[in-house]
């Protein structure tokens, strides 16, 4: 299945299924495979939206799925002008 077949609503059916609809910065960390550190910039920059409840950070887990989409949106479309 391609990207642009893969729509959000499909993607949030069969990805990150083991975690709750919200999410901390440690799960999505864990949920991208990437450091925590990483995870503050993207969530920092906006790239990926999160909402701060004192002094907690909650991150919609299909905000997480999205940006998978994108990512693997923008590097399938580099893999084709290759």
């Amino acid at each position: 299945m391609t990207p642009k077949h893969l729509t959000a609503n499909k993607a949030y059916q069969i990805l990150f299924t083991e975690y709750p609809d919200i999410v901390n910065p440690q799960q999505v960390s864990t949920m991208l495979g990437i450091g925590i550190k990483k995870t503050y910039e993207l969530l920092h920059s906006g790239v990926i939206p999160s909402i701060r409840c004192g002094n907690h950070i909650k991150i919609i887990k299909i905000e997480v799925i999205n940006y998978v989409l994108q990512s693997t949106q923008e590097s399938h479309e580099k893999q084709m002008k290759n």
